[in-house]
């Protein structure tokens, strides 16, 4: 017969919340004033001009709500023959993954986090990685790769926050963009995910929260941009997603410590990782996609060229080489390229040997096309921003608004990604790692 967990400090604990919640709700609506449970539910100061709204308290409700279940998940756990597996591996996870959900009840106390706390969870989140990845291994071939990504993410984290501490350069904190982290944290999720479905401790239940907490900021954005014109009630619900994804982010990593020496079936069959030169291989071909985004997630325009010389000077200036240029045309490969697209063929190539040349010859023409439209018009034009280095330049924007001028990022930047994609997809065909035509 299977033991639970006591749920005696659960049902204090969770019941206490949801009370308050309660209380709080009803005296926001008494009094108008929706302090403290905008401090219950989102765990930060209310807007002073917040009103107390039935939407708004609605709003709050709901993810202070959301954040009671995830008590209750992290509490209670789930029926299990003992609390922590005998196996030293699965043990040290299991106490890793503990702590990581513990530390979030740091936000209970001090809703903006100082940088050495913020280091601190990126140090408890690379641990978990670190021991998740045997069980990455067991059953994805690119179990380095994911464990590479996540790394690289809370790297980015922890050393944007001392950078910001520490008053470094602009550029560094430019350098380790959000975007970059959130796409390594995103690579190594799924990848996670993909390994729990597989593997024979967790249920599904606990893979469709991960998969929620990865999917809510975007599907609550496109479900809220009717409210963008509500004033209030838009920044209350912007808030509100951001708590929803941080809540379920929780109760996942809280069911995955607790279905480690819970009841279903024992973790897949060991499979041994692949050798040295195949996971190089691996690493070079993840990499020829990934370094084509770079560029575009360290860049506030969409757009390759555009940033720097407007569309239509550009075609004025290449219809005296070659007539009948396009500006239609211009402004879509200007799109193209500025938002990372040449990775779908480069992708496509590294699995379909027949797209190899076509691939190898976009990415040789994107190289050198972009320094040469520079040089033919001259350089950047002077009422844009000058990109020749990867900058944010001082002084008023040229539209004429008192916000920092957007980053932008050279097409000698483009350059450069282009033609390191194009050594390692010739490294991979080189080496005869690209599939056939199939």
């Amino acid at each position: 017969m299977r033991r639970c967990r006591p749920i005696l400090p659960a049902v204090l604990v969770t019941g206490g919340y949801a009370a308050a919640l309660v209380v709080a709700a009803g005296l926001a609506l008494a009094s108008d004033d929706v302090g403290l449970l905008w401090r219950l539910s989102l765990f930060t100061c209310a807007d002073e001009d917040a009103a107390a709204t039935w939407p708004i308290v609605t709003v709050l409700v709901l993810a202070g709500g959301l954040w009671a279940w995830a008590l209750w998940q992290s509490l209670r756990g789930l029926p299990f023959p003992k609390p922590f597996s005998d196996d030293r591996e699965t043990r040290s996870l299991q106490w890793a993954l503990f702590a990581a959900v513990a530390f979030w009840a740091f936000y209970a106390v001090m809703p903006i986090w100082p940088w050495w706390a913020v280091v601190l969870d990126a140090l408890l989140m690379s641990a978990v990685m670190v021991l998740f990845h045997p069980v990455l291994r067991r059953v994805l071939r690119h179990a380095d790769l994911a464990l590479g990504a996540g790394l690289l993410a809370q790297v980015c984290v922890a050393v944007t926050e001392v950078a910001d501490a520490l008053d470094w350069p602009q550029g560094w904190r430019t350098a380790l963009d959000d975007n970059l982290t959130g796409l390594g944290t995103l690579v190594w999720c799924g990848l996670a995910l993909v390994a729990q479905r597989r593997d024979g401790r967790w249920g599904r239940t606990t893979v469709w929260y991960g998969v929620a907490s990865q999917l809510a900021p975007f599907v609550l954005l496109i479900l809220g941009q009717p409210l963008m014109e509500a004033g209030d009630l838009y920044g209350v619900y912007d808030e509100a997603t951001s708590a929803a994804a941080d809540a379920l982010f929780v109760i996942w990593l809280a069911r995955s410590a607790h279905e480690l020496a819970g009841p279903y079936g024992g973790p897949a069959p060991y499979a041994p990782p692949a050798g040295g030169r195949a996971a190089l291989t691996s690493a070079a071909r993840l990499t020829a996609c990934v370094v084509l985004l770079l560029p575009p997630l360290a860049n506030y325009h969409a757009a390759w060229i555009g940033s720097h010389v407007p569309i239509d000077r550009l075609a004025r200036d290449l219809s005296d080489v070659a007539a009948g240029v396009s500006p239609a045309l211009l402004r879509g490969l200007d799109l193209f390229v500025g938002l990372g697209g040449l990775a779908v063929p480069v992708l496509v190539a590294l699995h379909r040997r027949a797209v190899f040349w076509p691939a190898m010859g976009a990415l040789l023409l994107t190289a050198f096309a972009g320094p040469a439209a520079m040089a033919l018009t001259g350089g950047p034009d002077p009422g844009l921003y000058d990109g020749w280095v990867l900058t944010r330049p001082d002084g008023a924007d040229p539209f004429g608004t008192t916000f920092p001028p957007p980053l932008t990022v050279s097409p000698l930047w483009v350059t450069a990604a282009c033609l390191v994609s194009a050594a390692l997809l010739l490294w991979s065909r080189a080496s005869g790692r690209l599939p056939g035509k199939g």
